[in-house]
């Protein structure tokens, strides 16, 4: 590792110092209130360092926690790509950099994950103008696959990392990338958490590229979903989440977090549990959207 490389993180903890300093000193920028600003920065970084590590998608944590500071749940799929974008984009900086990136899996994913996110957007405006209810529901269904899906994959052997990959299986593979981006666009939930164990399982590729690749693609997905929404915005059928500035704290820290993440990877101690950690905050946020939806619901 060389100097540039070895002191590259601290430089970006340096720079978000600053950034948070300058923001609080300009009075004409809207910005949320201190003591929740540091909380949801603190819960950005930790959320990204998490996700860039494992790659599994931050969207099954930053619903509930949207949702949990007074957002609909429609707002919320707003707020928590757009933060994703910013986290992502990050890590898949730092994946590029360090040459992780499988292109030929990119080339043959992101076409059919598009298309996936505009069926999902779509039927957001659907679900969200007869019950929003109905958002939380199919949430907390979701997730409680992915849990399963997750404790499951403990006793998995990872992949040899000089196995080739199984390319000629990328064309049999647009239903999984359609269906696992529609829940993208519908509830931000990052279609890696599909890709990955599918990149791993069925394309036989080593668990770091699948991590870096999916990163990359979800990255794209949610540049995608900027565009949806500028559109929608302007031709008002959507307006914008009236808790936006809270996007000062999450986008600057998950912009940190996915810098420590990518790094993280190259760790081996910190693999035994990072997993577990990762289980136990996707089955907290579980039960407080189950609290949510049966308090709506009463």
């Amino acid at each position: 590792m060389n100097i540039k490389s070895k002191y590259r993180p601290f430089l970006w903890l340096l720079a978000d110092i600053l950034f948070i300093i300058i923001l609080f000193n300009i009075p004409e920028i809207k910005h949320p209130l201190l003591g929740t600003f540091i909380i949801t920065h603190i819960y950005a970084i930790c959320i990204a360092t998490m996700v860039m590590f494992t790659g599994l998608g931050a969207g099954v944590l930053w619903f509930p926690y949207f949702t949990l500071i007074g957002c609909s749940p429609s707002e919320s799929v707003t707020l928590s790509l757009l933060t994703q974008m910013a986290g992502k984009g990050s890590g898949s900086f730092q994946y590029l950099v360090d040459q992780m990136i499988d292109w030929k899996v990119v080339k043959a994913f992101i076409p059919y994950a598009i298309v996936g996110v505009l069926i999902g957007y779509m039927a957001g405006f659907v679900l969200s103008k007869k019950n929003e209810n109905w958002l939380l529901l199919i949430f907390i269904l979701v997730v409680l696959y992915l849990i399963f899906t997750m404790i499951r994959s403990f006793n998995e052997q990872t992949v040899n990392p000089t196995h080739k990959p199984r390319y000629e299986l990328l064309k049999k593979s647009g239903s999984v990338v359609m269906s696992s981006s529609f829940f993208t666009g519908l509830l931000s939930i990052g279609n890696s958490d599909w890709l990955i164990p599918y990149m791993i399982r069925v394309l036989k590729m080593p668990n770091s590229r699948a991590v870096a690749t999916s990163i990359f693609i979800m990255f794209s997905v949610t540049v995608f979903f900027l565009f949806l929404t500028i559109g929608s915005i302007f031709l008002e059928i959507r307006g914008l989440p009236h808790l936006m500035p809270v996007l000062w704290a999450t986008c600057s820290g998950v912009v940190v977090g996915g810098q420590i993440g990518t790094r993280l990877v190259k760790v081996k101690i910190f693999q035994k549990y990072q997993l577990h950690a990762f289980i136990m905050m996707l089955i907290i946020s579980e039960l407080h959207m189950i609290w949510k939806f049966l308090s709506n619901c009463c």
